[in-house]
């Protein structure tokens, strides 16, 4: 009887303990969403005035959020108040998670997906840099900042509240429905970052091969990728004989669309590589070039 009792507590601690792991990973998820929606409305919508998917995952979700908002949740209280110290709480850890988001995204995959080099403040003759390492930056710190008051003290408790409203299994459920969803989001989402970043590999290794090949070459242009292929592409109209059918080949390879790196660069408009440079470069180019020529339809 005591053996089974035993064995039904700490059956009942499991639940308790996993139920509250479950509501932490909703928040997480919550979070998330509501970065994902304020990076949609701040770029996609009021500066490029059209929707983009701002995350790096397919769904709606910017887990640097939710890794955020949950790291305060986790601070002790005094560093939650007054707001005055909330905000500078927020401002500074939110500014950590994504200094560190971008060193491992761009570890894994050689590309820096955000880019804040640009932002500087000029004066007198002077130039202050207003960023990190182009990591992080002064404006968004300080709107991380405004977001973590917005959400602590006005959203969260609107979630707990929400959380009343419904049985610990049934959040458990919806954790596990939601979690199995986020897993398979990531995987995807690797997979296509790790495509992009072996085509723009080849893009370089590529265009290494040209200069090695040409670069004597008189009619040879080589500032950059795009040069070196439309200068080859002309060539081959007057001299073929000149290039062999694989070479050819290849130059078609290079000049033709890969909607998936597209796609992943119209994400991220700022995204670098100190590696990958020129190969970004093409890519840039073929959407600025396929902007303007649908402008030019319309």
């Amino acid at each position: 009887m005591i053996e089974s009792l035993s064995g039904w507590v700490n059956s009942y601690r499991v639940f308790i303990h996993s139920a509250e792991v479950s509501k932490a990973f909703i928040v997480f998820l919550i979070f998330s969403l509501i970065g994902w929606i304020c990076e949609v409305c701040y770029v996609g919508i009021f500066f490029e005035h059209k929707f983009v998917n701002r995350g790096f995952l397919f769904g709606p979700l910017c887990p640097v959020y939710g890794i955020g908002g949950i790291l305060i949740l986790l601070t002790p209280e005094k560093l939650q108040n007054p707001v005055w110290r909330l905000f500078i709480t927020g401002t500074v850890l939110c500014s950590l998670v994504e200094y560190a988001a971008s060193f491992v995204l761009e570890q894994m995959f050689h590309l820096k997906l955000w880019d804040y080099s640009d932002r500087v403040l000029k004066c007198r003759g002077r130039t202050i840099k207003l960023n990190i390492n182009g990591r992080i930056c002064l404006r968004n710190s300080l709107l991380f900042g405004v977001m973590t008051v917005s959400v602590i003290k006005f959203i969260q408790p609107l979630i707990g509240r929400l959380f009343s409203y419904f049985d610990d299994v049934y959040l458990q459920f919806a954790a596990g429905i939601l979690g199995f969803a986020f897993a398979a989001d990531i995987m995807f989402s690797v997979h296509r970052a790790l495509d992009v970043s072996v085509y723009v590999a080849r893009l370089k290794d590529f265009s290494e091969t040209l200069k090695e090949r040409y670069r004597h070459e008189e009619w040879f242009q080589s500032n950059s990728l795009h040069e070196m292929l439309d200068s080859i592409g002309k060539r081959a109209l007057t001299d073929k004989e000149k290039f062999s059918a694989a070479m050819l080949e290849k130059i078609k390879w290079a000049q033709s669309r890969h909607e998936a790196s597209e796609a992943f660069v119209k994400r991220f408009p700022t995204l670098s590589s100190g590696i990958y440079k020129d190969s970004l470069a093409l890519i840039k180019k073929r959407i600025a070039d396929r902007f303007a020529e649908k402008l030019r339809k319309n």
